[in-house]
């Protein structure tokens, strides 16, 4: 799959580089006992840049859980997702008017796509125990080395309740604004 190397943003014709990685270490994070996890900072956005995110986890690129959601909508945005119940997440929207919240099936979380170039982000599930998030990988702003191919999944059988419980569990929780 072939990837631009630059794209422009309407209002201030900056370029952005796609070309360069855009990780970065945070501090450690204590965890059960004395082990301290290192938390890798993956940066990701729309394609005309009206939203970022912050993606940070301690988990290796290859033991990344990737999923391609089968449902119409998923399919239809290209979107592979992974999460990390221990990382965190962050959103900046840099253009908040350009992003549209959109929820559809069983209307448990809300889908955030630009309205400027169509990119699905990302998708935010809003609970009694704070926003979980989970990113589409393919808005990264660099495909991290040794990714893992999405597995197809369905979710089908599932009902409302059953949905928001696996998704509070599995997804990243959300620092910050949603």
């Amino acid at each position: 799959m072939k990837t631009k190397t630059s794209k422009v943003r309407k209002a201030s014709a900056r370029p952005v580089s796609r070309k360069k990685a855009p990780v970065r270490r945070l501090a450690g994070k204590k965890t059960r006992g004395t082990k301290v996890l290192q938390r890798t900072v993956y940066e990701g956005s729309c394609h005309c840049g009206a939203i970022e995110y912050s993606y940070a986890t301690a988990l290796p690129v290859h033991k990344w859980v990737v999923q391609c959601c089968q449902c119409s909508f998923c399919r239809g945005h290209g979107a592979c997702t992974t999460a990390d119940p221990a990382g965190e997440m962050q959103f900046r929207f840099v253009q908040p008017e350009l992003l549209r919240r959109y929820r559809f099936g069983l209307r448990t979380v809300d889908f955030l796509t630009c309205r400027e170039c169509g990119t699905l982000v990302a998708a935010v599930l809003l609970s009694r125990r704070g926003a979980h998030s989970m990113i589409n990988v393919n808005s990264l702003r660099e495909v991290p080395k040794r990714l893992p191919t999405g597995k197809p999944v369905q979710h089908n059988g599932e009902s409302a309740e059953e949905r928001r419980l696996r998704r509070a569990r599995s997804w990243t929780p959300v620092s910050g604004p949603v």
